[in-house]
């Protein structure tokens, strides 16, 4: 699959659960039947900043410069693969993933498009073979390249989307 259908199917899996979750009445989004557990709302608040968190923080594409990567990145990135499609419970790799429960899905969903057209511009600025150039970071896999980026996203959203649906069930 090129790089471009993989974004779009991606974009169409956010839309798809973002267009879901505004159709549901807010107290549902934000109800815990599983203490110790998250919200639906935070649920796509951590999506959202695991996003960010892997996009480094939204730089100007003029200053990513491509990173190094060796055989244990190569390794670590299987291992959150992995992980990811198993859907293994673990713990969020980075304090910056940690959903705040305090934003609206209005918010969320503008925070999302916001990365998700940033992830183009700086595609776009990469130019020919952006999908293969390592200039994001995942905490434990490391560099990663465009590519594996968009895929690991795809699969953490498939994850979660699967997690909501659930947590619906449970509040049903």
């Amino acid at each position: 699959m090129t790089l471009e259908k993989r974004l779009q199917a991606f974009d169409d899996t956010r839309r798809r659960l973002l267009d879901e979750m505004e159709a549901l009445d807010p107290a549902l989004l934000v109800e815990k039947p599983i203490a110790g557990k998250w919200s639906m709302i935070e649920i796509v608040d951590h999506l959202v900043l695991a996003e960010r968190a892997v996009f480094r923080g939204l730089p100007d594409p003029r200053h990513i410069e491509e990173q190094p990567r060796d055989f244990g990145n190569r390794v670590r990135y299987a291992m959150v693969m992995f992980v990811l499609t198993s859907g293994i419970p673990v713990r969020t790799p980075s304090p910056a993933m940690v959903p705040h429960g305090d934003r609206g899905l209005a918010e969320l969903r503008r925070l999302w498009d916001e990365s998700q057209q940033w992830l183009r511009s700086c595609i776009a600025h990469l130019g020919p073979g952006a999908g293969q150039k390592a200039v994001l970071e995942h905490p434990i896999a490391g560099p990663l390249t465009v590519s594996q980026a968009v895929r690991m996203g795809q699969v953490h959203v498939d994850g979660h989307v699967r997690q909501i649906r659930r947590l619906r069930r449970l509040l049903a």
